[in-house]
């Protein structure tokens, strides 16, 4: 499975980016918004998303993702957060949902494993 981390914790990042790709994923964890656009203007066909709500720049994950909606839909949404689910963000079964940090392997996988939408 192909997975991009966007959070602009390093600390974070690279423990995500580790413990994926021990569990046998490709991941790929740009260092910014900015960055993670381009990622997948350039290659879009990624199955899982993981985006921190405070990104660089006072950027906020759910205006990220909100993006990725628009330009790689086939994608699936997380928004991470360690203090709360924000109002503005909206879960849809399957495809968009929020998870609290700070989370381990069993949460992440489960995360992983959440069953994609019909087509």
């Amino acid at each position: 499975m192909k997975v991009l981390v966007l959070d602009c914790d390093a600390r974070v990042s690279r423990g995500l980016e580790r413990t994926l790709q021990v569990l046998g994923h490709e991941v790929r964890c740009p260092t910014s918004a900015a960055e993670a656009r381009a990622l997948l203007q350039q290659d879009p066909a990624v199955d899982i998303i993981l985006a921190a709500q405070h990104l660089d720049a006072g950027e906020r994950g759910t205006e990220f993702l909100r993006w990725v909606e628009h330009n790689a839909p086939r994608a699936r949404r997380v928004l991470i957060s360690g203090t709360h689910c924000p109002p503005d963000f909206v879960e849809e079964p399957g495809r968009q949902w929020f998870q609290a940090k700070p989370f381990g392997r069993r949460e992440l996988e489960a995360l992983l494993t959440r069953s994609s939408p019909s087509p």
